[in-house]
């Protein structure tokens, strides 16, 4: 058999069919079957009048080419139709707790740790001792000054007297007034190198205890960058508290709700995520003015009324937001594709039910949807299921719940 394509159809040159055939073959052989008579002669077939000659063309018009039409395949999808609405329960962002205060402890001189005192977790009150530097040049400094400043005081207390004789003795000019002025100046250079001494002795007696690492105020240490043994440098970070002035809960906010309708001094509900009935209320003290060059999103401090006790550090929470919003498309996750990188949807044709994919901007990911900032239009039917296997243009039919089979 040998055929031919155009565009859908199919055409081609087959078999008589099998009726045709059979009415043929009897009418040819009709008169070979007919019983010979006794005075039969041979049949002459005249040329044009056997009745298997119209058959014959008969069958050459009935079985002449025809056309075959190759059936569309329509594949059957789930879609819902695009209608925006408010969103009742606000806006749900996920952050962390954080202290309020982190502070990044150092000595405030090079040396080597001598001693380390306590590890993450611990807690500590002000004047608590950390960690403690090797002192022995501190101590060795501190001899020294302490030297200079007692060699001074003998000094002054030598020049004392001898500026007391010499102004005795200037009136009855017993000395010359050179002598005097002499004597005088001994006296005071000596006052000032006293001065002088007891000033490096503070210094070295500061400089000492610069070499024990003391907590600030009270607190809990959450990270520990250094063992005893290490040489460190000055004000190079050895451990990190948090102090005991409250909690902070930190959420990135993304760049619509932070440009539109966010704004200091905003009260928010925080609850753990791993136990939402555990929240608390919190208000939002700082908004960064910038994105992050990575996630481009704001980042947002809010000040939490909680404990440690209820809302330990680090943990996740949610933080939901009372404001009025926006009327937003929620879609399930399922109805997301990608168009040359971007996120994108099938919508289909209402008159033709055929699909074709559009692009769309994601305002956020919720737990069991995604959220449309831009794209689609109220009214648009959205494909929601088996959007990997369509192509465009590919013709659908619309798929009930009640037809989907489990």
């Amino acid at each position: 058999m040998q055929t031919r394509h155009t565009g859908s159809e199919v055409r081609g040159y087959v078999n008589p069919p099998f009726f045709l055939t059979t009415i043929f073959h009897l009418v040819l052989h009709r008169e070979d079957n007919a019983p010979p008579g006794p005075h039969s002669m041979p049949a002459v077939k005249k040329p044009g009048s056997a009745p298997g000659l119209i058959l014959f063309c008969l069958l050459l018009l009935l079985s002449a080419c025809h056309k075959k039409v190759a059936v569309e395949e329509v594949r059957p999808v789930r879609s819902v139709i695009v209608e925006p609405a408010p969103d009742a329960n606000g806006e749900v962002v996920t952050g962390q707790v954080a202290a309020h205060q982190s502070i990044n402890l150092a000595f405030r001189l090079p040396g080597k740790v001598a001693e380390r005192t306590v590890s993450a977790g611990s807690i500590v009150h002000a004047g608590d001792v950390l960690a403690r530097l090797d002192d022995t040049v501190p101590q060795q400094t501190l001899r020294t000054a302490l030297a200079e400043n007692a060699t001074a005081r003998a000094a002054l207390e030598q020049a004392a007297p001898l500026k007391q004789r010499a102004a005795a003795l200037l009136p009855v000019q017993a000395i010359s007034r050179n002598d005097y002025d002499d004597a005088v100046r001994r006296y005071k250079t000596a006052q000032d190198q006293v001065q002088a001494t007891q000033a490096q002795v503070r210094v070295a007696q500061e400089q000492l205890g610069y070499a024990r690492l003391v907590a600030p105020e009270d607190g809990i240490v959450t990270d520990r960058l250094m063992e005893a043994g290490e040489v460190v440098a000055a004000g190079q970070p050895v451990l990190r508290m948090a102090a005991n002035d409250g909690l902070d809960a930190q959420f990135d906010m993304p760049e619509a709700l932070a440009q539109s309708r966010l704004a200091v001094g905003m009260t928010m509900k925080v609850c753990l995520d791993a136990a939402p009935a555990v929240c608390a209320p919190a208000a939002i003290y700082e908004i960064a003015p910038d994105t992050d060059p990575l996630t481009r999103t704001y980042h947002t401090r809010a000040l939490l009324r909680a404990t440690r006790d209820t809302m330990p550090l680090g943990a996740v929470v949610t933080g939901h937001l009372s404001m009025p919003s926006a009327p937003a498309v929620h879609l399930p996750p399922a109805a997301l594709t990608m168009q040359d990188g971007r996120p994108a949807v099938w919508i289909i044709a209402p008159d033709r039910l055929r699909v074709s994919q559009r692009p769309v901007t994601i305002a956020r990911y919720g737990t069991d949807d995604v959220v449309i900032a831009s794209g689609l239009n109220a009214g648009d039917r959205v494909v929601t299921a088996g959007v990997q296997a369509l192509y465009p243009q590919e013709k659908v039919s619309l798929l009930d719940e009640a037809d989907v089979r489990p």
